[in-house]
């Protein structure tokens, strides 16, 4: 089937040609997309390998509804980094055609009235859920098609009961909208397809054929594809399969299991890198190494260790590094002057990187009460699919590495000739039941336990029949909601108290919302507030990410907790959540981490002092500061004025890493932490002694120089 036959049938206008003049013909699922009535409105599931052209048809269907129906359109991708992806991707490709593309991934309490003026709006599931939980029910009603890529991440514990919550309350709100699911292959697509009331299109079929082997004594035994001898004289098998593929103008992807992993195996085939670079490529490395490592003095080890490796051609990639260091990496790969990463299995569902060979080196990954397990089929698979780079390659390889003989046969079974596993709803988790089921009452969606009982049947839960005892479990949540206060009743319907209200729009758990409500009055009525305690309250909390405890954290966390026991809200006798020993000590070192961050702890020293990385403090940071807000807000509620006032400080504390002595500084714009630092050291306290000071003796202070130096003096003469 030719593009140009159908753009011309559906009376696509020639700019949309000239777009998408590269494209002859389609791709045999596409084709049977466009035969089952995807441009005539039908609801589709795109069960498909990467690569296979789901998003083009998802971009057929997104124009057609702009150009030719002035519709509205919603693609919803399920991270951070897919979304930007597609935003700058469809941006780049169709603004010229008069198509205002918007993005939506920032902060789920953010204002959203410009959201209006986008035709194709970008956006993650979490952040559209919580535009409908401020009402915002116009944004549903007035779309015409709604796509859900990735939407096997329905079988994410953490993101999928929001998926399919918003799956189900687009489904009730727009029955009329058209619904486009994408997704590699899932094992029960058809059970998938049966819940959307959708066609559903299936295939195994690549651009690129994957050739899927296992690795063993310097062969590798491929599935359908016979048997592949590696030659090199390398000291381990890692390098002998990664320059094996360079030597063939190939890059590679290596999955590992650990961060600590993915490190080690980067300087691991460093030499076998470093024997295919030219000369140009070399020295472009080191300019990309030098933007890694950025200041020399905020630099930590780990950034150190990126750069080294980098500028052989190898990179590390794990959720340590800072979004940027990441994000130079994927850029970098994709341009071919980094050869090789080495890698977590989260980068395969994240971001589209694909390589000429997927190394999969570890195949069991710790888990605990467990120890080691083999991961899941879909998680190899969704490894596997990295493999093959349009455009450049004629095929793709995704290698398992075996230990024994005996393994080839058991790695073979159970990844290679085994299906994925099914998607499954992961909705009846009593914390997602209660998140959604007050947002759904304080969305004004649903006033009654049958009206909820009603909604869940567009559900998968339901569909899947997982969940028999939902009137049960519904109900003991209504009960739960209604003796905390979060909902009140009148005759037989409920509505959202002021605090109901507030603990959806700012998108929190309810027990986040009872556990800082209890705290802040304990706080108050104790005159028990400061730093320490306001963090470690935030700890308590489901909301928080807790840091990881190793035995080797024990004598530290005991010396850290003598300090600070006096500070604490809540402790193990009187808070039922740090019963548990560890979940305690995980609490504790958290709030050490922070606490040292805000006493301006240089970041390597808490990377080292805690087994973490930037990206870990980076995210930390993130979240005390968003629990921080919450906090405020229930203080707001309370009428607690005197601790607001301390939680804003200490919001502004955790913001910028600074000891309170440095807030009125750091208000100045270009002035973080480090720069404030210096300019307090040098006697510049206060806005008056900016006001009196000259440009010559302020450019003097170490990292201001003249510029940033006039750029002060003139932010602090509009002050006054």
């Amino acid at each position: 089937m030719k593009l140009a036959d159908v753009l011309a049938k559906y009376h696509y206008p020639d700019a949309v040609r000239g777009i998408l003049s590269g494209i002859e013909n389609l791709y045999p699922p596409q084709a049977a997309a466009i035969d089952k009535g995807v441009l005539d409105g039908k609801n589709m599931l795109l069960s498909v390998p990467t690569a296979a052209g789901k998003t083009l048809i998802a971009e057929l269907c997104l124009l057609k509804s702009v150009l030719l129906n002035k519709g509205r359109c919603l693609y919803i991708a399920p991270l951070k980094a897919l979304a930007s992806e597609k935003f700058n991707d469809f941006k780049k490709k169709y603004e010229p055609l008069g198509i205002p593309v918007g993005l939506a991934i920032g902060d789920a309490d953010s204002p959203v009235r410009h959201l209006n003026q986008y035709k194709i709006l970008v956006a993650t599931a979490e952040k559209v859920d919580s535009l409908l939980r401020t009402h915002a029910q116009g944004l549903i009603n007035s779309l015409s098609v709604v796509v859900f890529d990735e939407i096997h991440f329905i079988n994410d514990a953490s993101r999928g009961p929001t998926l399919e919550i918003l799956v189900a309350r687009i489904k009730e709100l727009n029955p009329q909208i058209q619904i486009l699911a994408l997704s590699a292959t899932v094992s029960n697509a058809t059970q998938i397809a049966a819940w959307l009331k959708a066609e559903l299109v299936t295939s195994t079929w690549r651009p690129i054929p994957l050739k899927e082997g296992i690795y063993f004594n310097d062969t590798i035994m491929f599935h359908e594809y016979g048997t592949k001898l590696i030659r090199e004289e390398e000291a381990d098998d890692l390098s002998k399969l990664t320059l094996d593929t360079l030597r063939g103008k190939g890059q590679v992807l290596i999955f590992v299991n650990s961060r600590r992993s993915a490190q080690a195996v980067s300087r691991q085939v460093l030499g076998a890198a470093a024997k295919i670079l030219a000369p140009a490529e070399r020295q472009q490395l080191l300019g990309i190494a030098k933007k890694i490592i950025g200041s020399r003095s905020d630099a930590t080890k780990l950034c150190r260790k990126l750069a080294e490796v980098i500028a052989g051609g190898v990179a590390f990639h794990h959720a340590g590094l800072k979004p940027h260091q990441r994000e130079l990496i994927e850029d970098n790969f994709r341009n071919n002057l980094i050869k090789v990463i080495s890698c977590t299995p989260t980068l395969a569902a994240g971001v589209n990187l694909p390589a000429r060979r997927a190394i999969i080196r570890d195949v069991k990954r710790y888990e605990a009460g467990i120890g080691p397990a083999y991961i899941p089929t879909s998680e190899y698979k969704q490894c596997a699919g990295r493999a093959g780079r349009p455009q450049y390659d004629d095929y793709g390889e995704a290698v398992i590495v075996a230990k024994s003989l005996t393994d080839t046969r058991i790695l073979y079974d159970k990844y290679i000739a085994a299906p994925p596993e099914p998607v499954t709803s992961k909705l009846a988790e009593q914390a997602a039941l209660r998140i959604h089921i007050l947002a759904s009452i304080a969305g004004g969606y649903i006033h009654d336990i049958k009206g909820m009982i009603d909604f869940f049947h567009h559900t998968l839960l339901y569909h899947q029949k997982l969940a028999p005892n939902l009137l049960e479990m519904v109900s003991e949540i209504f009960d739960f909601l209604h003796k905390e206060k979060f909902i009140e009743k009148s005759g037989v319907r409920f509505f959202p108290t002021p605090l109901g209200s507030l603990t959806s729009r700012i998108y929190i758990d309810p027990v986040t919302t009872m556990t800082l409500r209890d705290g802040l009055i304990k706080a108050v009525d104790d005159n028990q507030v400061s730093a320490a305690g306001l963090i470690h309250l935030m700890d308590c909390c489901p909301d928080a990410p807790l840091m990881h405890v190793g035995k080797k954290d024990a004598e530290g966390l005991e010396q850290f907790e003598s300090q600070i026991r006096d500070q604490l809200i809540f402790t193990p006798e009187n808070w039922p959540g740090l019963e548990d020993f560890f979940a305690y000590q995980a609490t504790l070192k958290t709030t050490w981490a922070v606490l040292q961050w805000i006493d301006e702890e240089k970041e390597e020293m808490i990377c080292d002092q805690f087994g973490v990385g930037p990206g870990d403090i980076y995210r930390h940071v993130e979240s005390t500061q968003w629990l921080v807000y919450a906090a405020i807000s229930i203080a707001n509620m309370l009428h607690f004025k005197k601790l607001t006032f301390a939680l804003e400080q200490l919001r502004n504390r955790i913001r910028y890493g600074i000891k309170e002595e440095l807030l009125e500084l750091v208000q100045l714009r270009g002035v973080g932490r480090v720069r404030a630092r210096k300019l307090f050291d040098r006697g510049f306290k206060h806005f008056t002694d900016l006001k009196s000071a000259s440009l010559p003796k302020l450019a003097e202070v170490p990292q201001i120089g003249k510029t940033i130096a006039q750029d002060i003096l003139q932010q602090v003469a509009a002050r006054e």
